[in-house]
């Protein structure tokens, strides 16, 4: 099993969170919700795994080493241990250029996201009886709102 570092791949891992949310951008606006979704749960999932792997360097420390095999769970354990997912929402976004404060509280919404991204699983679809054709635009501004929050959180903590 081979071992993530900053040091190697914490820019490599912030262009994939850019691809990500850019491509979520896309398929939102040409109606593909669900795709849409499934993106911005990629970028958070992402943005996780880049927010541990620049932020802890020699400075903050020492460089984390992740398994390259980590699970989403696993990561937001650690941000959990970290406390990086409960920045204020009484503030001004981090992310949002009307500098609206976020909605939700991200240690209460990252699950969700989680949960929501483990049903590209066809079975994980089937026994949650799951069908993403009924997927819509309101879910997906929901959606938005929810990783805007997470995002938010981890940039409030770099």
């Amino acid at each position: 099993m081979g071992k993530l570092a900053g040091t190697r791949y914490g820019d490599v891992a912030t262009e994939l969170f850019a691809f990500y949310q850019s491509k979520a951008q896309e398929l939102e606006e040409t109606g593909q919700y669900y795709m849409g979704a499934i993106a911005l749960a990629f970028a958070v999932e992402t943005g996780i795994l880049a927010y541990l792997l620049v932020e802890f360097g020699e400075d903050n420390g020492g460089e984390l080493e992740i398994p390259n095999n980590v699970n989403m769970g696993k990561l937001i354990a650690v941000c959990n241990e970290l406390d990086v997912l409960k920045a204020p929402i009484d503030i001004p976004s981090h992310v949002r250029e009307d500098n609206k404060p976020p909605i939700y509280m991200a240690r209460d919404v990252v699950h969700k996201i989680r949960r929501f991204r483990n049903l590209i699983h066809p079975a994980a679809a089937l026994r949650d009886g799951f069908d993403p054709s009924r997927f819509t635009k309101g879910q997906l501004a929901e959606f938005k709102e929810m990783y805007e929050s997470i995002t938010h959180s981890l940039l409030h903590y770099l």
